[in-house]
């Protein structure tokens, strides 16, 4: 890993959000360096839209006035300045940028950042890595975000954007081979990194010392569960499919739900369907561990064809059987670890297969085919690059090395 470096992260998320790729990378980052994590910005128009909580948009207007705050050991959590609407209009962002590297070059100042890493997960924030005059830049891809069907975000307009942030930098990563294909034309320096799972942490579903939370403890099995988000990307119509062919399966949804998701109406009249709402990750394992089997059940468009769900690794680590729709970036797993469906009935079939075929035997190969897919692989796979790059630019710089060595 690299190390005693200051790094600069500009987030989709906040911190205390549902974790994803920012915060698994982030974490493991900090026990190394130090890092500025700062969450995605808001504008006005985000109380209006709904995808985030009214109260979670007033959050962070909050802790943009209150500056940055110590959160985790070597981890300093911000909220940037509010931010005009339709972030992604070339205008616009033009106008954003300005406020924005004034503020950020201030609070690194005051944090003491130097020749930082400057991490860009967000795809509507180029022009920015000039206010902390980085040591390298990256641009990491987790999602093709011209793709999510938001009337105030045009396609055309996030495409534009986004190549800014990958011509800008140093080095682009990715999470999806499909997003390495479509973005090379923009950054020769453009890695596939996958995403990764807490594997430690989510072998713990098969052990007997986890105790099953009450909340989801007295649903009748088999148990067929979802972890993740609810939003656009959800089938909603799959999911009342299952729950309809069979009455007596229980249908376990674990996590946040955002506006954005498809009518869910019908699920929750159905009786044999539960919303458990979201949870923090440590908590996951316990709720998994009564799951029989566990589900990637997205709609497919060109959005969800570009997305590697790290819930895949999470379910492998879990031990559980998995289902999931037909995905690209999931057709390699196909097989022993993950059965896809490419139809509502053959979806339907897979998991009554699962349910059928499951074992001790099966679910040990799972486990033991996540243990080469954890986040700390991940931050090593990269870690790597960034020091072969930082290496050749202190070398070109007269710098020492040895003192780049991760």
């Amino acid at each position: 890993m690299i190390s005693g470096r200051d790094i600069v992260c500009l987030s989709f998320v906040a911190w205390d959000d549902h974790w994803g790729t920012p915060q698994q990378w982030m974490s493991r980052l900090a026990h190394e360096n130090r890092v500025f994590f700062v969450d995605q910005p808001v504008s006005p128009l985000s109380l209006v839209t709904g995808i985030r909580r009214r109260d979670a948009v007033l959050r962070q207007f909050r802790r943009w006035r209150r500056g940055p705050q110590e959160v985790a050991p070597n981890v300093w959590q911000a909220a940037p300045p509010p931010v005009l609407p339709f972030r992604f209009n070339a205008v616009v962002n033009r106008l954003n940028a300005r406020i924005l590297r004034r503020w950020l070059a201030r609070e690194t100042q005051r944090l003491g950042f130097r020749d930082a890493v400057y991490w860009n997960f967000q795809p509507s924030l180029p022009a920015l890595a000039s206010a902390v005059a980085p040591a390298l830049s990256v641009y990491h891809c987790v999602d093709d975000f011209a793709s999510v069907p938001h009337w105030w975000n045009p396609a055309s307009n996030v495409r534009e954007r986004e190549a800014e942030c990958c011509r800008e930098a140093d080095v682009v990563i990715c999470t999806g081979r499909k997003l390495v294909e479509s973005r090379r034309q923009y950054n020769p320096e453009i890695h596939f990194v996958p995403e990764g799972a807490d594997v430690r942490l989510f072998l713990s579903a098969q052990a007997p010392e986890t105790a099953v939370p009450e909340d989801i403890a007295d649903l009748r099995p088999p148990v067929i569960g979802y972890v993740g988000v609810l939003d656009f990307r959800l089938d909603t119509a799959l999911l009342a499919f299952l729950a309809e062919r069979h009455p007596d399966w229980s249908l376990a949804l674990v996590g946040p739900q955002k506006s954005d998701t498809e009518d869910l109406t019908r699920l929750r009249e159905m009786p044999n369907v539960r919303f458990l709402g979201n949870r923090p990750i440590a908590q996951l394992p316990a709720y998994i561990k009564k799951m029989d089997v566990c589900t990637i059940p997205y709609v497919l468009n060109d959005y969800t064809h570009h997305i590697f769900p790290l819930k895949l690794y999470e379910y492998m680590a879990a031990g559980k059987p998995i289902v999931a729709t037909d995905m690209e970036e999931m057709r390699p797993y196909e097989g022993a670890e993950m059965a896809i469906g490419r139809t509502r009935e053959d979806f339907l079939a897979a998991v009554e297969r699962a349910l059928a075929e499951d074992s001790p035997e099966r679910i040990a190969a799972r486990q033991r085919a996540a243990l080469g897919e954890s986040w700390d692989d991940r931050v090593e796979q990269g870690s790597a690059i960034l020091a072969r790059l930082l290496e050749a630019r202190a070398a070109r710089a007269g710098a020492p090395e040895e003192a780049l060595v991760p």
